[in-house]
């Protein structure tokens, strides 16, 4: 217990005496953890924006006259691409086409009969499964004709794979440059006081002794780099939306607007940020001192 009050009072210690260094830390942290942040949103936003595409993507499979259609629809459902099926009659088909039409729906009078047959909208799991169950829909016998936009399920399924790729390379990358950075910042405010380890060194200081205030300090001012990180991104992203939602409404449904959503995310950001900082301190210390503590 001894020893750890002393190794807290180091810890303050070199706080308040290298106050400029660790202020330095601090903002340099709090910076890296909010553009990793905010680089990490981004892509969590993109990935939901292509999901909402692709949840809405449809394909419309027209039956033939003779199609006995709840065995069809049985069939359909079954298959392993459908996540969900509605079924319009030939008068639900055309109401719906009159909505559409609006005013000008008076020229399907001039069709006589309906001639809309049972149809059947289907939604897919991902673009990338479109193309599966167009094709087991029309090898149906039952199936007269199957309607779908081909380039578009091919552009936001190719779309859907560079995303997913681009959004783990940014991540990566800004976890590698945060972490890095951190790492030099904590070098250089550990050099500073080189000779304070020396001096301890020489009194008969363990290693573990003198190495936990560096490692407590770095790991404290990163996690409060990423507390403040995460409390500018919370107070920051919901104007944004605010701001887009007045601008363009129908891009904001695609995004994240969960509260609560965000606030986990800063909460593990903040907790990110001071696992960091621990293990950068801790490598740039075990390595410091066992290159320099020795007899001056």
């Amino acid at each position: 217990m001894t020893t750890f009050k002393y190794i807290l009072r180091d810890t303050m210690r070199l706080l308040f005496n290298h106050w400029v260094l660790g202020l330095l830390t601090l903002i340099t942290a709090g910076v890296m953890l909010w553009i990793l942040g905010i680089t990490t949103l981004f892509s969590l936003n993109l990935e939901s924006l292509l999901s909402r595409l692709e949840s809405e993507l449809m394909v419309q499979a027209y039956l033939k006259s003779d199609a006995n259609v709840e065995e069809v629809f049985n069939k359909i459902q079954a298959l392993d691409q459908v996540s969900s099926i509605r079924i319009f009659s030939p008068s639900d088909s055309l109401n719906k086409l009159q909505e559409k039409m609006g005013s000008q729906s008076r020229v399907l009078d001039m069709l006589g009969d309906n001639p809309i047959p049972w149809n059947f909208e289907i939604h897919v799991h991902s673009a990338e499964l479109v193309e599966a169950l167009v094709n087991n829909l029309r090898a149906m016998p039952e199936v007269d004709d199957v309607v779908y936009a081909g380039l578009v399920v091919k552009r936001i399924s190719a779309l859907s794979r560079i995303s997913s790729q681009v959004a783990l390379i940014m991540f990566v990358l800004s976890v590698i440059i945060t972490a890095l950075v951190i790492y030099n910042t904590i070098h250089i405010s550990l050099y500073s006081r080189r000779d304070e380890i020396g001096i301890m060194y020489l009194v008969g200081a363990t290693r573990a002794y003198i190495a936990t205030p560096f490692v407590l300090e770095g790991t404290l001012l990163s996690f409060i780099g990423a507390i403040a990180a995460s409390i500018g991104i919370f107070m920051a992203y919901f104007p944004c939306i605010n701001l887009l939602e007045a601008n363009m409404p129908f891009l904001v449904r695609t995004l994240i607007t969960d509260r609560n959503v965000i606030l986990r995310f800063c909460l593990l950001l903040a907790g990110f940020g001071a696992t960091l900082g621990w293990v950068c301190s801790y490598l740039v210390v075990a390595r410091f001192i066992n290159l320099n503590t020795k007899p001056l």
